[in-house]
């Protein structure tokens, strides 16, 4: 019995499979982004396009996304790296458009959750160091429009 149930906590415990990521990853996410020492509160959504193995320890999800502060909107291109052994995530954003200064030199580096539904990272900025913090959830149906929007 009690080798029985460490088999079943093992394969539990084991790293997500590509196929169910590729297959399984919500395609939407919502939440919050700030600035370290910063009280604003961004507004983000962002959805994939795409999600396809790279290998068989790697998977890129691409799509968009945009950032909304107040009536200031900026939109971006999104593409995610997912490390499979322990779902460590790299999101890196590009080609904003908006009205609003916006940085994309840095990255976002955090956590997948291990049911797909979070994503926690943390911003870096390479030239400044300058860090925020985002905290995303799975949405069903998102479109990459601001969230007051949706």
């Amino acid at each position: 019995m009690i080798a029985a149930a460490s088999l079943l906590l093992g394969s539990a415990a084991r790293a997500a499979d590509v196929t169910d990521l590729t297959q399984n990853l919500p395609r939407g996410y919502f939440g919050e982004f700030s600035w370290d020492g910063d009280r604003t509160v961004q507004n983000v959504v962002i959805t994939f396009d795409s999600v396809r193995a790279l290998n068989e320890k790697h998977v890129e999800a691409l799509g968009c996304g945009s950032y909304e502060v107040g009536r200031q909107v900026t939109k971006i291109k999104v593409q995610m790296f997912v490390r499979l052994s322990d779902l460590q995530v790299e999101i890196f954003e590009l080609s904003p458009e908006g009205n609003a200064p916006f940085e994309t030199g840095g990255s976002h580096r955090g956590k997948l959750s291990k049911d797909f539904q979070r994503i926690e990272a943390q911003w870096t900025t390479t030239a400044t160091k300058q860090r925020g913090r985002m905290h995303l959830r799975a949405a069903q149906s998102l479109t990459c429009s601001p969230a007051a929007s949706m």
